[in-house]
């Protein structure tokens, strides 16, 4: 794995952080892996780390190339600014795929809290779509009660017009071609928990793809809900809702294609001894090293 972190053009506040593997370990494939560009939450005002680098070293533990957006936060979120970010940086995977060896057809969106808005904003109103979307706990709708802080940040003033609004609730915006969509949160999460639901209710409506898991314990912001994104709070660990994370992976594999296996050797070592230029006698040249 390499890590690379590129800034979007004329804005070192915002960045791309890349977490590729390269084409050494195949895991099935020849080259290419599913992607996912994660956005981490924190209302718009922050981004939550729990949310960030462990979640990408998950992912990339299962095979897939990741990546987190650092997006435009406070009163730089104005005019959706950070919808521009994601077109950005979804456009700049696509364009570099073959050198990251991603799929350019199985790149998804993922976010948490507010994240998970600009997430599923990315895949019903972005330029440049992901495949599909992966949403822990997402804010779907800033548009009730408490949205005065959304509306300032986003339109700088109260009372958007008409056409801003759905930024607010991208809901809205749900049509037969969204994205497939996977989706959880908690029952005790009263933050996301009803508009999850009409998130749901929107796809099933139009007949979209969609897997949701509503799991019965949990606060909002609980990321892995393990001890690699605890932050020192034991209340966000919890073995039973921290399945999440490989039902997501199967999820992906499902809907977009499973590996490929070879029945062949991955082993290298006589390559490297043939390299070294060491004799061998004819017998140890047999399977016992080739597959050691």
């Amino acid at each position: 794995m390499h890590y690379q972190k590129i800034n979007y053009p004329d804005n070192d506040k915002v960045w791309l952080e890349c977490y590729i593997q390269d084409s050494g370990l195949k895991l099935g494939q020849d080259l290419v892996r599913p992607a996912l560009v994660i956005c981490p939450g924190g209302g718009y005002v922050y981004l939550s780390p729990r949310e960030a680098e462990p979640v990408a070293l998950a992912y990339a533990a299962k095979g897939i190339q990741a990546f987190v957006l650092h997006y435009s936060l406070g009163w730089e979120v104005k005019g959706f600014q950070p919808l521009k970010e994601m077109d950005w940086a979804i456009g700049l995977i696509r364009e570099h795929a073959n050198d990251w060896y991603v799929d350019a057809d199985k790149i998804l969106a993922c976010g948490f809290s507010a994240g998970g808005h600009l997430a599923l904003s990315s895949g019903l109103l972005g330029k440049n779509r992901p495949n599909g979307l992966i949403l822990g706990y997402p804010a779907t709708d800033m548009s009730g009660q408490g949205s005065e802080l959304m509306q300032m940040l986003f339109f700088g003033k109260e009372g958007p017009a008409k056409e801003e609004k759905i930024w607010l609730n991208p809901v809205q915006a749900v049509t037969k071609d969204a994205p497939p969509l996977f989706m959880f949160t908690t029952a005790e999460d009263t933050l996301t928990r009803r508009s999850t639901l009409d998130l749901v209710m929107a796809y099933e409506e139009k007949g979209c793809l969609l897997e949701y898991h509503l799991f019965q314990k949990g606060p909002h912001g609980y990321s892995l809900a393990n001890e690699a994104c605890a932050d020192g709070s034991s209340q966000v660990i919890d073995p039973h809702v921290e399945k999440w994370l490989d039902l997501s992976v199967e999820w992906i594999f499902s809907v977009f294609g499973q590996l490929e296996f070879r029945d062949i050797s991955t082993s290298h070592i006589m390559d490297a001894i043939k390299e070294l230029g060491i004799p061998l006698p004819q017998e140890a040249t047999g399977k016992g090293i080739e597959n050691a």
